[in-house]
């Protein structure tokens, strides 16, 4: 997890505004609106870059992060939306111009109006466009909404998908000018239907609004938790099939997928995503045609498949796409959706998970589709990736199994009514990988949800009432997508089995809650990154913000890298939340608002109290509420004390920590030496001096050395060497005749100084034959010549004065010693020394 910053900043946290766009509108009088429990988790928060949409009960209210950070008179603005039922969820349209706004019954389109008007003075509520979506499909006698998307190739990023509780898909590719594509779909789907059917002979659309519907043992397992798509189709790499699946979570616990489910226009932008998503869908589908075309063992099902997915891709190819320039300068390709296949695809699945599993019912679910993108080795060769995801599937009891798709899912039809082949069931099993478990013993709920991080791929949170947790599984995710871009043949079984056996996924708690929380509503999180909000976490505990914020990693640098390099580094003490005072300790009570007195009695307040039922029915409300407040309050009053003394016991605890810490800090500073001359601060500054200098004086011997090295290394030479060099190649022509030049002159003598050294080796050798000569001649002769030496007078002289100087010192020292010995009473007899010479 990204290292935590801090908890709920100020500008979050009561009395700031920030806090205020989250706080319901107190109301004396109690709406009439009816209260329908809802299938998920709900997701009040929206956002668009730095700007959040909230909703609060019936309102929306629009407000901008960073001016609540920095502005001194934040402020934020009412969205006035006519509602029937309160809000469960708001999801902002990929290009931020809708919102769409779903009840437990009913969904919404807004159209969301100019940033500009955040900064405007003006503080009445916005009345922007508002269409209902399906007024006759979704309303409150039909099936409860279970999830709304916005479909990641849609024409201008406004086509909306629609799925309910009973199994239900509908696409609404809406349009401001046209009424009509609010109340029409232009595709609808029955999943109990299609999971039924084996042709397109039978209609396999949504039921009319009041038919009547027979009983199917499928729509149990068919009832939809959850659903999401595979992939963004901006991110590079992420293979053609994946945009266009929508995956789909049912409560029982299996997993279904449609493919290719596209509306009846869609589009590619400009962008590298695009461009590969395009080149992996026609070679998957063209090296699958191959393929199957040479195999033998083919069935008749998956050769016609084969070629279903050849003439779908023809349709996209060899149609020429209509360009469009949106408003914002960005160019994009409108594709209509191709006629030579049904617009509604196979349901594939339930698909197998292996290895098997306890029966667990799902919450919610996130694809992730793996960038195995690989260009060709050589210039003709076309660009290959594998279909292959990671799908994580959120349980009932806050259990996330992460399975692995291999196989892929690719694009599929039921056989056409009059086709001799039949429907084949496909054996499509799901890698369970790992999996992770963050509370233990927990109870069935599905009130929690799963977020992707914005930051990094393969990261998402997990919203529960014990609190967010943080999972990456980009550790060991990038070595698959390596090892299956990069396939060799030899041992691939033994590197994945080695790969998905040793999985090292990262979970943490990033917001704890307390176990008297639990009871509290839980709302799913968000997570914005933006250069003046930050990195930050946000999401509410019973109409209350509450967010973390992180330490973003660096571009380039994946989340474990940044992970590992915080735990290298200097790792800072745990950031703990700051403690707010518990609501009911500052908020308004009502007690004529909570008795809730029925019309008919208000006229009784104002008489004498008189002994009736009514009276006494008032009084029993009246305790009833009264002690349920009372209890609030002693809970609150209680953790306040608790508070208290947590923090003494923390000062203690730090007073002691201190205590501990001093001595050491003395020994460094020198304080606890008192017969130092320097102690303290200046002492540390001494030693601080001593090691600025010795520093200064190792980078002034490195710069001299790194000259002299540099000046080493050069190829020219310097003046001294060039000198030395000339001298020694005169002095070479000066000893060798074969090395002199005509213009050699060493020393400005005629006869050079080869040849003079020539002439005194030819001396020394005619010396030498003469010394033998004359030895051999006086050996010849027999005689031995006996010279006398003849030593001057003068020198005897001095030699005979050195030998009395010599003598005349040891008498002296003899007759110092028998004085001495004398001294001592020693009788020594008297004897006297001569010497000569």
């Amino acid at each position: 997890m990204p290292r935590v910053l801090g908890h709920t900043p100020a500008w979050l946290s009561r009395p700031s505004p920030g806090y205020h766009l989250f706080e319901p509108t107190p109301s004396k009088t109690q709406a009439l609106v009816r209260k329908h429990e809802s299938s998920g988790l709900r997701q009040p928060i929206a956002t668009r870059d730095s700007e959040i949409f909230v909703a609060v009960g019936l309102e929306i209210r629009w407000a901008d992060l960073a001016q609540l950070k920095e502005d001194d008179a934040p402020r934020y603005r009412k969205l006035a939306v006519s509602l029937p039922l309160p809000i469960e969820r708001l999801t902002i349209s990929p290009a931020g111009d809708y919102l769409a706004v779903s009840t437990s019954h009913t969904v919404h389109v807004v159209s969301l109006p100019d940033s500009s008007l955040l900064n405007t003075d003006d503080q009445s509520p916005i009345r922007p466009k508002t269409f209902q979506v399906g007024p006759l499909a979704h309303v409150l006698e039909e099936s409860p909404i279970a999830s709304i998307l916005w479909h990641p190739l849609g024409y201008r990023d406004r086509c909306l998908v629609t799925i309910t509780l009973e199994g239900v898909v509908r696409l609404w590719e809406i349009n401001r000018a046209d009424r009509s594509s609010f109340s029409e779909p232009t595709l609808s789907i029955d999943l109990i239907k299609l999971a039924t059917a084996e042709d397109y002979g039978h209609d396999l659309s949504a039921s009319q609004y009041g038919a009547s519907k027979g009983f199917s043992v499928d729509m149990a397992d068919l009832e939809v938790a959850s659903a999401c798509f595979g992939d963004s189709p901006d991110q590079e790499g992420v293979h053609g099939w994946a945009p266009m699946t929508l995956w789909i979570a049912t409560v029982a616990g299996e997993v279904y997928a449609l493919c290719p489910l596209l509306p009846s226009r869609w589009q590619l932008s400009e962008s590298p995503g695009n461009l590969t998503l395009l080149q992996t869908l026609v070679s998957s589908i063209d090296i699958n045609y191959a393929d199957v075309s040479d195999s033998q063992e083919a069935t008749a099902y998956e050769k016609a498949t084969a070629a279903n997915q050849l003439s779908w891709k023809s349709d996209i190819i060899y149609q020429e796409p209509l360009e469009e320039v949106l408003p914002n300068g960005d160019t994009i390709k409108v594709f209509p959706r191709p006629a030579s296949v049904p617009a509604i695809p196979l349901l594939q699945g339930p698909f197998t998970m292996k290895p098997d599993v306890d029966d667990f019912e799902l919450s919610d679910m996130v694809v992730y589709s793996l960038k195995t993108f690989s260009e060709g080795e050589e210039d003709g060769d076309v660009a290959e990736g594998l279909p292959a995801a990671v799908i994580c599937l959120l349980t009932d009891t806050c259990q996330v199994h992460v399975c692995f798709d291999a196989k892929g899912v690719e694009g599929k039809w039921l056989p056409l009514d009059g086709d001799e082949y039949t429907l084949e069931p496909g054996d499509h099993n799901l890698i369970v990988a790992e999996t992770i478990t963050m509370v233990d013993n927990a109870a069935s709920s599905s009130k929690q949800s799963i977020t992707p991080d914005v930051h990094t791929d393969f990261s998402f949170f997990v919203s529960h009432n014990s609190g967010v947790y943080y999972i990456s599984l980009e550790s060991w995710i990038r070595k698959l997508e390596i090892e299956l871009s990069n396939p060799t043949h030899e041992g691939t079984t033994y590197r994945l089995r080695t790969l998905l056996t040793e999985t090292n996924t990262k979970v943490e708690q990033c917001i704890r809650r307390q176990p008297k929380d639990t009871a509290k509503e839980v709302t799913s999180c968000v997570v914005i990154e933006d250069g003046i909000v930050g990195y930050l976490l946000l999401t509410t505990l019973d109409n209350e913000p509450q967010a973390v914020t992180f330490d973003a990693p660096e571009d380039g640098l994946s989340a474990s890298d940044a992970f590992a390099g915080h735990e290298l580094g200097y790792s800072p003490s745990e950031v703990r939340e700051l403690w707010n005072p518990r609501k009911e300790l500052w908020e308004t009570f009502d007690l004529y608002a909570a008795l809730n007195i029925p019309n008919r009695h208000k006229n009784f307040l104002k008489d004498e109290i008189r002994l009736s039922p009514a009276n006494l029915e008032l009084l029993m409300n009246a305790h009833r509420v009264l002690s349920t407040h009372t209890d609030r309050l002693q809970h609150a009053v209680s953790d306040l004390f608790n508070r208290c003394q947590r923090l003494q016991e923390e000062y203690r605890d730090q007073i002691l920590r201190v205590s501990q810490l001093a001595p050491k800090i003395d020994a460094v500073t020198g304080d606890d030496e008192e017969d130092l001359e320097i102690s303290g601060s200046a002492r540390m500054e001494e030693r601080l001096r001593r090691v600025k200098a010795k520093q200064e004086a190792l980078n002034a011997r490195y710069q001299a050395l790194r000259r002299k090295a540099a000046s080493i290394n050069t190829p020219q030479i310097s003046e001294k060497e060039s000198a030395f060099t000339a001298e020694l190649q005169t002095l070479e022509s000066s000893l060798d005749s074969t090395k002199q030049t005509l213009t050699d002159d060493v020393d400005g003598i005629e006869i050079p100084a080869w040849q003079r050294l020539d002439n005194i080796k030819n001396t020394k050798a005619s010396l030498a034959k003469e010394v033998e000569k004359a030895i051999q001649t006086n050996g010849m002769n027999g005689g031995q010549t006996t010279t006398r030496v003849n030593v001057p007078s003068q020198s005897r002289k001095l030699e005979s004065e050195q030998v009395q100087k010599m003598l005349q010192h040891q008498t002296d020292l003899l007759e110092a010693t028998t004085n001495r010995l004398r001294d001592f009473g020693i009788v020594i007899p008297n004897a006297s020394v001569e010497g000569g010479g």
